[in-house]
């Protein structure tokens, strides 16, 4: 992690100055406005016997455990988007996805206003059952299929807070997929 004080950057007639550079985002000055660089990340809706599959897991930043469709940050700059599903759902939920039969739904912005944060939103229909095992025992804590209806239930009652999980499910319902 590198804290700068002050480091310009001139760019035509937009000075730059970076305040925070981590290992996860970087934070800058840009004409005044205080702006979040995000790598982006992935997300995939899991769906099985007209069930949606969420795990719960804390968020130190709300200090509380979320509902969320599985989802991770693209790590390595040659990492895209579909091999960062890929192992983001076998490291939160323990299945092993077929590449082949993902499907892209579209990218989200999570927060426009600061960050240049993107999501690439997946959705994968599975065949069979499979066997809950998150790698993830220190994150994810639990893994779980609903049915439309409690997962509407969830929504109703304020339970499902997270802003790609319910954009998500609004593309696969756009798209006819659930």
């Amino acid at each position: 992690m590198k804290i700068y004080r002050k480091r310009d950057k001139f760019k035509k007639r937009e000075v730059f100055m970076y305040i925070f550079d981590g290992n996860l985002l970087k934070l800058k000055v840009e004409e005044g406005y205080e702006l979040v660089e995000h790598p982006g990340a992935s997300a995939c809706i899991i769906y099985f016997d007209n069930k949606i599959l969420l795990v719960r897991q804390y968020r130190k930043a709300l200090k509380e455990y979320t509902w969320e469709i599985p989802a991770g940050k693209i790590d390595k700059s040659d990492e895209n988007p579909k091999s960062t599903v890929l192992r983001e759902v076998f490291e939160e939920t323990g299945i092993n996805l077929n590449e082949s039969k993902l499907i892209y739904l579209g990218k989200i912005y999570t927060t426009p206003g600061f960050s240049n944060e993107i999501i690439h939103i997946f959705f994968y229909k599975l065949e069979e059952n499979q066997d809950l095992k998150p790698q993830q025992l220190d994150e994810i804590s639990e893994v779980k299929f609903f049915s439309k209806s409690e997962f509407f239930d969830l929504v109703r009652n304020n339970e499902i807070k997270d802003a790609k999980t319910l954009s998500s499910i609004s593309m696969a319902i756009a798209h006819n997929l659930i």
